[in-house]
């Protein structure tokens, strides 16, 4: 007998689960099943892609590619993915930048700009950042996003090993995301920790 009422207590919570499935399945089917035109999510993209990684020429036209995906929010996400993919891929080498004017400089420049023991960086390595980040106009070299001097992440386009040195020239401005591209061994793996994926993936979630 006890034996019995479990079974009737499982069956009548099975049956009271599938019961609001069933009521509210047209609800559920919708939001997990999206239909519609991405035309406003392409123009939210660009309009973020342009205005904040103005370097990269980005490809809008990507649209028809997934053209015989029917549900939106599967495409929204393979669109995502692609312009992720564009920004992994452009190509970008680290060169020499733009002198800045001599009276500029400071005292101790020159000499703190050779080559450190144990490549240590120089007292004045603060002071060097910031001169490179105003050179720039506080602008990514290789995407264009607007970065704060805080935020700011530094390489060298000529390394150490090969006779660089602190010099100005020779010091790139570079924001988080292309940083991590530049020294990322496996681009792809690395997608998932950028802020660009972040940011252009809550528009498909939006």
């Amino acid at each position: 007998m006890i034996l019995d009422l479990k079974y009737v207590l499982i069956g009548f919570l099975i049956i009271a689960s599938i019961i609001p499935l069933y009521i509210y399945r047209k609800q559920i089917y919708r939001r997990l099943y999206k239909k519609g035109s991405t035309k406003g999510f392409m123009k939210d993209c660009e309009i973020y892609l342009v205005s904040n990684h103005p370097k990269i020429p980005f490809d809008f036209s990507i649209e028809k590619k997934y053209r015989d995906e029917k549900d939106i929010r599967v495409k929204e996400t393979l669109i995502v993915e692609d312009f992720i993919n564009q920004y992994l891929e452009y190509e970008y080498d680290l060169i020499t930048q733009k002198s800045v004017p001599k009276e500029s400089l400071w005292a101790g420049y020159e000499a703190n700009s050779r080559l450190i023991k144990d490549n240590k960086r120089p007292i004045d390595w603060a002071k060097r950042k910031e001169a490179a980040w105003n050179r720039d106009k506080g602008l990514c070299n290789r995407c264009g996003t607007k970065i704060k001097l805080v935020d700011a992440q530094v390489l060298l386009a000529k390394q150490m090993k090969d006779g660089g040195g602190f010099n100005l020239e020779n010091i790139v401005i570079l924001c988080t995301d292309c940083a991590k591209v530049i020294k990322s061994a496996n681009k792809q793996k690395t997608a998932k920790d950028l802020n660009i994926t972040y940011k252009l993936m809550k528009k498909v979630e939006g």
